[in-house]
């Protein structure tokens, strides 16, 4: 049995235990006069005694109530998980009147309507149950009956997650469910509780981010809980006509062209190919620097190429710059566009806003390896066509035409000194000869990368790269191999953290790319490896008997990142598509791996960041090289760095020390929240006009895979089910799910109230008081 206090009284419980302070303290305070002439102990209890008394009569306008509540039998437990996700707010063909999007009509499922009974109703007086609400970050609970009696007239849950994460519901009620995990009394009954227990998701089933929610479904079934599921909305997806995506290179050269792919879809729409044509255009500002009109087509996504000169509008960029400050990147802000059409229910997709960097500098990338395999013949050639890149490709070894290396500063040698390594962005490393490679060249790789530039390592069939990794660099490749004999491969598969990272982001959304990926052309064999400790494993090699081993590993070194890879054949891609996938992949795997260079600069500081675009709660890594006025390096002064939006500082990041002797600093901002700023630099003597160049940074960019497709996913939900062992059912038959989750209950709740305010204890309680100190006072001769 659990007993509470209640308060039922028109004044605030509040207001009535301050009055009642109050009146006890006056009480006392005017007793004292008379009590303090007569012996301990009745000078001080009389006054109490009636201070209590007053303190009683006065809470009386708080009407307490003692509520009893008396669990007889088993209750069952039911969380009632209610997606909250952006796709939650679209109307389809299932809306009504009174609740014209989906969440509105999965409340009412739960609050009732007009003189309908909600599930919270009939499931209260026999269960426990929980109401959370979740999107892709920890559901928030919004009602329990074990911390509220009183069901809810209604909830307040606004639609707004970017993405949706079907697997946080299940993994937070696994934790808080499942028998080994509580943390109860521990009686027997209480523990069988647990046992009796359900999950319901209610949700239209578009899961696009986190672990696999089938997976967590089994365990939930393994540990005797329940998931069944509410398909809520139509399985055809609504009349829409916007912009999933816009494929395009983070950076490009300022003097090239910025060419990509602008991703339509078109659904309940065009499907009779009669639609009028619709226009499509990029715009820079308020200039429009392509556009395109574009015929209707049938239902589905589209992709639309593009091509436009970056030159123009990085000279338009460039004439609103202050006068004495150089950029080595000019980030063009710009909005694709496309008219939207007849019926369309979310004009959200109909502009994007994307950015690109555009270089003014040559990106400089060093190639090393023991032999000119077709591999670095593909990376060389590829990126010394582009205008962006400059490349230094160093081949040694028997059967090359440098049988020993030669170092130096020179084009075609291996780097002698931290100065000659620290040009370059990035290095490729392939199966280099370890007899030739000393440790003062493994020291160079690691400091490279420590000060933050991009490491990709290659293995191949000769044994070289495992030399590498196991002797001479065992701390810096993410790699440990295993002795036994290589493997056939079927494919190449992405895990879930790989899928959501743009480096393998190579075709369509996160379902078709995982197919895609199984399609694409994979290496013959590969080596059994595992990842080490503290590393990233975003993608497996699959043998054709089933087995998996790590085939891109990644960790961060430094302020730096290494890339492994198990195998050197992604030349293959090219066969019948050339570049597309080819370029496409090792652009992105550089950017990932490498650091931005500085993208603006003055006299004084040179400055920039990691990124130019941040999600929302992400922190930005903010990078700063001081110089005096001879040009020579800065490195004790204090520097701090400001982030500014509509020219107020809204903070001021203290940044370190990173290499005194080349005048370079390094700090990171708090969580960042959405909107467009400005970074500029103060240090200690510099006059604050001196350091004038800033660089921008974006958050909150809009994330499209939530609003991509949005018809309910009933393949998913019922997936989900039957591996969890319960049961899907639709919106229209939601009813019916009201009497599966009966029977995990055979017990019921029986509460009772008693009015304390009203009662003879409260009424006896005063008088009492009151005798006592009447006998008191008696006894020390005050009557």
């Amino acid at each position: 049995m659990i007993g509470s206090i209640r308060f039922a009284g028109d004044l605030h419980p509040v207001f009535v235990f301050g009055a009642a302070l109050i009146a006890a303290g006056l009480v006392v305070w005017f007793y004292l006069r008379e009590s303090r002439s007569v012996a301990a102990p009745y000078s001080y209890v009389l006054p109490a005694l009636r201070a209590a008394a007053v303190a009683l009569a006065i809470l009386v306008l708080a009407a307490p109530i003692w509520h009893r509540t008396k669990v007889v039998g088993t209750l069952g437990r039911v969380v009632l998980a209610v997606d909250s996700s952006a796709s939650m707010s679209m109307i389809d063909s299932a809306a009504t009147e009174s609740s014209p999007n989906r969440l509105d009509r999965a409340l009412k499922l739960l609050s009732g309507e007009n003189e309908t009974s909600g599930w919270i109703e009939s499931l209260a007086e026999t269960h426990i149950v929980d109401v959370v609400a979740f999107s892709s970050g920890d559901p928030v609970m919004m009602w329990s009956s074990r911390d509220d009696g009183e069901l809810p007239a209604a909830f307040d849950i606004v639609p707004g997650g970017n993405r949706t994460d079907l697997s946080t519901a299940l993994a937070t009620t696994l934790a808080s469910l499942a028998p080994g995990d509580t943390d109860t009394s521990g009686d027997s009954e209480e523990a069988e509780v647990f046992h009796r227990a359900a999950i319901v998701l209610i949700t239209d089933g578009r899961d696009n981010v986190g672990v696999s929610p089938v997976d967590v479904a089994e365990q939930l079934e393994s540990a005797g809980i329940r998931v069944h599921a509410v398909g809520m909305g139509s399985k055809d997806e609504p009349v829409d006509f916007g912009i999933v995506n816009v494929i395009r290179p983070d950076n490009v050269a300022s003097d090239g062209n910025l060419a990509g792919e602008i991703v339509l879809k078109r659904y309940g729409t065009g499907a009779d190919g009669n639609e009028e044509p619709a226009l499509l255009r990029i715009e820079s500002g308020d200039q429009v620097v392509w556009q395109q009109s574009i015929e209707a087509s049938t239902s589905g996504e589209q992709t639309i190429p593009f091509e436009l000169d970056v030159e123009s509008i990085v000279e338009s960029i460039r004439a609103e710059t202050a006068r004495g400050v150089e950029r080595s990147t000019v980030v063009m802000d710009l909005r694709a566009v496309v008219q939207p059409v007849a019926g369309d229910t979310s004009s959200e997709n109909n502009a994007m806003s994307f950015r690109v960097a555009a270089s003014t500098r040559d990106r400089q990338l060093l190639i090393l390896d023991g032999s000119s395999r077709w591999e670095t013949r593909y990376i060389r050639n590829l990126f010394e066509r582009d205008p962006a890149w400059q490349v230094n490709t160093v081949l040694y070894g028997p059967g090359t035409d440098m049988p020993r290396v030669k170092r130096g500063e020179e084009p075609g040698e291996f780097p002698d000194s931290h100065l000659a390594i620290s040009k370059y962005d990035a290095i490729v490393l392939g199966e280099v000869p370890p007899e030739q490679f000393t440790p003062d060249d493994a020291e160079l790789l690691r400091e490279f990368v420590t000060r933050g530039g991009g490491l990709i390592a290659i293995d191949g069939r000769y044994g070289g790269m495992k030399m590498l990794a196991g002797e001479s660099l065992p701390d810096l490749i993410p790699v440990e191999y295993l002795d036994e004999s290589p493997m056939r491969l079927k494919s190449i598969r992405p895990r879930r953290m790989g899928l959501d990272h743009p480096v393998l982001n190579l075709w369509g959304e996160k379902k078709q790319l995982a197919e895609f990926w199984e399609r694409l052309p994979a290496p013959p064999t590969a080596p059994r490896v595992r990842a080490p400790e503290g590393s990233e494993v975003w993608a497996d090699a699959v043998a054709i008997d089933g087995h998996e081993s790590p085939w891109l590993i990644t960790r961060l070194f430094g302020a730096g990142r290494v890339f492994y890879f198990s195998t050197d054949q992604t030349w293959r891609w090219r066969y019948k598509v050339a570049d597309r996938f080819h370029a496409r992949f090792w652009n992105q795997l550089l950017h990932a791996a490498m650091q931005p260079p500085y993208s603006a600069s003055d006299n004084y500081v040179a400055l920039g960041t990691d990124k130019i675009e941040y999600e929302v709660g992400e922190s930005s890594t903010v990078r700063v090289r001081l110089q005096d006025t001879s040009g020579n390096p800065v490195g004790d002064a204090t520097v701090d760095a400001m982030l500014i939006s509509d020219d107020r500082v809204l903070a001021t990041i203290p940044l370190t020390v990173d290499d005194p002797a080349r005048g370079t600093y390094r700090g990171t901002t708090p969580p960042l929240e959405a909107g467009a700023y400005q970074v500029r630099i103060r240090a200690s003597g510099f006059d604050a006009n001196a350091l004038q160049a800033t660089t921008p940074i974006w958050v909150g960019a809009r994330d499209t895979v939530e609003l991509g497709r949005v018809s309910l996913d009933e393949n998913a939900l019922v997936q989900i089910t039957e591996t969890g062992g319960g049961v899907y059912v639709h919106e229209s038959s939601a009813s019916d799910l009201i009497e599966t989750l009966r029977p995990l209950s055979s017990g019921t709740i029986v509460e009772s109230d008693i009015l304390l305010w009203q009662s003879f204890y409260w009424f006896w309680a005063i008088i009492l008081l009151l005798a006592i100190e009447w006998w008191l006072r008696k006894r020390a001769g005050l009557v």
